[in-house]
């Protein structure tokens, strides 16, 4: 082994490879098996890097007689067997040498250590026992087999905040869920195998929109309320449409956590707790005329509108506690509340 040296994104991958497919008990041999011969080869150059060693083998067993396989190294032994439960060709990289595999599973623990190599474990991980399920209902599964879990694949999922399940049923680890596609997504979980590559990106990108937990918006919506938001406003950002938004602030309102204000047609929604008032230009307007008490008339002459519009406003100032009116005068109420004009 190269002394002194800084492991990288490759020793990373071999060894996630190697914790997924390879024997981990073995104490004689260093052994990767994969039915794509791309990381086969890749597994050779990097263990050729850390290892002076001359002894590397390659098995490689086939579905049945006759069957095609990629050409093996040139300079490394070859063996051919026929595996009838195999449905296509697959490969086992061997090195035998006992020291050599006691510093090999010191560079496992050293790199299992290092946080910033977890994203290239799990992608080695993935290329040796990572699938990808779709089923009915728009369905999406990531599951990687394993007969029993494994501390450090459990470790790097939580670093990754992935939630995860072991199942028995399913043999392994199953993932799902959009936002959890996306942190695996970000760290490119799938990109060391070629087929499985193109899968995980074929079954990401057909997602249409997000799929939250029961009551995520409901539990979420509150703290966007802090300032007053319209309905259109909150559906953009939850990706969900306006009437669904609208059930929820209407559920909301009922509880008495929130209250809405409809300003030029417009509903605005803000929390109970705010301290809000929300009013129109034009009443922001009617407000600024009585600075002492005025007629309706003479409210209208001031804001240049006609009587029955200046009476609605005065009505609705009024239902906001903002106004009263006292035989034909309309005069302004003090309030503690912060009054605020919406565009």
């Amino acid at each position: 082994m190269k002394r002194g040296m800084n492991y990288t994104k490759a020793t990373a991958e071999l060894v996630g490879l190697w914790l997924a497919e390879g024997d981990r008990k073995s104490i004689r041999e260093i052994t990767i098996t994969n039915n794509c011969f791309d990381l086969i080869r890749a597994s050779y150059k990097t263990l050729t890097q850390l290892f002076n060693a001359n002894n590397f083998r390659i098995y490689v067993y086939l579905p049945k007689k006759g069957s095609m396989a990629k050409n093996p190294l040139p300079t490394v032994i070859t063996r051919y067997y026929v595996d009838l439960r195999a449905r296509k060709p697959y490969y086992i990289l061997r090195l035998a040498n006992t020291q050599l595999v006691r510093q090999w599973k010191a560079i496992v623990a050293a790199v299992c250590r290092q946080e910033r190599l977890y994203g290239a474990i799990l992608r080695g991980v993935f290329a040796g026992e990572g699938n990808i399920k779709t089923g009915s209902h728009c369905n999406r599964m990531l599951r990687i087999a394993q007969k029993n879990p494994l501390p450090v694949i459990d470790g790097i999922l939580n670093h990754f905040n992935v939630e995860w399940q072991f199942l028995e049923s399913e043999s392994g680890y199953v993932i799902s869920g959009r936002q959890n596609w996306q942190k695996l997504a970000r760290i490119r979980i799938a990109d060391l195998h070629p087929i499985k590559k193109k899968r995980f990106w074929a079954v990401y990108n057909s997602y249409v929109q997000w799929h939250y937990k029961n009551h995520h918006i409901q539990r979420n919506i509150l703290s966007h309320l802090n300032e007053p938001k319209s309905s259109a406003q909150l559906a953009r950002y939850f990706k969900r449409s306006q009437a669904r938004l609208q059930r929820v602030l209407c559920h909301l309102k009922n509880e008495g956590k929130i209250q809405n204000y409809v300003v030029q047609s417009r509903c605005y929604w803000v929390k109970s707790d705010s301290n809000l008032i929300l009013i129109s230009k034009r009443k922001k307007m009617i407000l600024g005329c009585l600075m002492k008490p005025l007629r309706t008339f003479q409210i209208a002459r001031a804001v240049q509108i006609d009587g029955k519009s200046a009476l609605r406003r005065l009505r609705e100032l009024k239902r906001l506690g903002l106004v009263s009116r006292n035989d034909y005068y309309w005069y302004t109420i003090p309030t503690s509340m912060k009054v605020r004009v919406c565009e």
